[in-house]
């Protein structure tokens, strides 16, 4: 049974997007290493820089509310081979994870984010029963964006904070490995030669498939009907067995 985590249903928050500053290569998350500082600063648009270690970007203000509109794109994503690290410290090689049969739903986040990725990871918790009742093998994947803060143990946490099932999964890395992932998925939006990490939901129905790319904040009834969608395109494109044939 899936409970929605208490009081994860915001009205408001702020934080419209991530800039993602430049910042060198960093060690695996999963040494357990935490004594990094965090910077809180104001930058000069009026977000505050926050990061740990050698990653830092700006979060910016702004409304932003589930259900408020988001736009849908289609596309084509060479995930690659890189050696991540689950919620539970156990590699994990992104590819061949998601080379497995099934539905996918997929957000990057962190862990000491307070403004849109309580919304995104929020959206999940209240909508994972309802997405593994439409596909038991349903996986949902959290990839950290912070990953010299975001060791196993934080990601366990996390996952305990929003009531995750055993098909949601938490995965961070080397800085290194977590850009590859980020730049794969083209989740890092230039402009003003600036980088900016965007509220992105991703869905996808099997391996060889497009991705839909959901971009905004999602209610659960939105995010439910956008995976009901996605995996109904595939059904009727998959062929069919013909009687009488083997």
């Amino acid at each position: 049974m899936f409970r929605s985590a208490p009081g994860l249903r915001p009205l408001a928050l702020a934080c419209a997007a991530l800039f993602w500053a430049p910042a060198a290569l960093a060690g695996p998350a999963h040494d357990g290493n935490a004594g990094h500082g965090t910077a809180m600063k104001s930058g000069a648009n009026g977000g505050r820089l926050m990061g740990h270690g050698g990653q830092r970007f700006y979060m910016y203000s702004g409304p932003a509310r589930p259900g408020a509109g988001y736009d849908r794109t289609h596309a084509r994503y060479t995930v690659p081979h890189v050696t991540l690290f689950n919620e539970d410290g156990a590699a994990v090689d992104l590819a061949r994870l998601l080379r497995r049969p099934g539905p996918v739903a997929l957000q990057f986040i962190f862990t000491s984010c307070a403004t849109i990725c309580p919304v995104l990871s929020a959206g999940f918790s209240q909508a994972q029963a309802a997405l593994l009742a439409r596909d038991p093998a349903t996986r949902l994947i959290s990839i950290s964006i912070d990953p010299e803060y975001d060791t196993p143990a934080r990601l366990k946490a996390y996952a305990a904070r929003y009531h995750a099932s055993r098909n949601w999964i938490f995965l961070t890395g080397t800085l290194a490995d977590i850009r590859t992932v980020i730049t794969a998925f083209d989740a890092l939006y230039q402009t003003d030669s600036k980088m900016y990490h965007r509220p992105y939901t991703y869905f996808r129905a099997q391996p060889g498939d497009d991705w839909v790319r959901l971009e905004g904040l999602l209610s659960e009834a939105d995010l439910v009907r956008e995976f009901e969608a996605t995996i109904a395109v595939d059904a009727e494109t998959t062929p069919r067995a013909v009687a009488g044939r083997q």
